[in-house]
């Protein structure tokens, strides 16, 4: 799936999706960072059939709301 680009208060944000076997992993950048945070999207939940991109930008960009203006941890 190609890469979405999307504004939120100001800030750029720039997502790279990845398929795996259990649904989807949303990498979401924030302009100007080295790393991003990861969110995942499990298979079949909330998804329009019609319209996954849709569902996962929307998911993204909701996600994006409640994150915190902090770099991301590593584990």
């Amino acid at each position: 799936m190609e890469p979405h680009s999307f504004e939120q208060d100001g800030t750029e944000y720039e997502v790279r999706f990845e398929r795996t076997p259990e649904g989807w992993i949303a990498h979401i950048r924030p302009e100007g960072w080295t790393e991003a945070h990861v969110v995942a999207f499990p298979e079949g939940v909330g998804f329009d059939r019609d319209d996954v991109r849709g569902s996962l930008i929307a998911g993204c960009e909701a996600a994006v709301a409640r994150l915190r203006r902090r770099a991301p941890t590593r584990h």
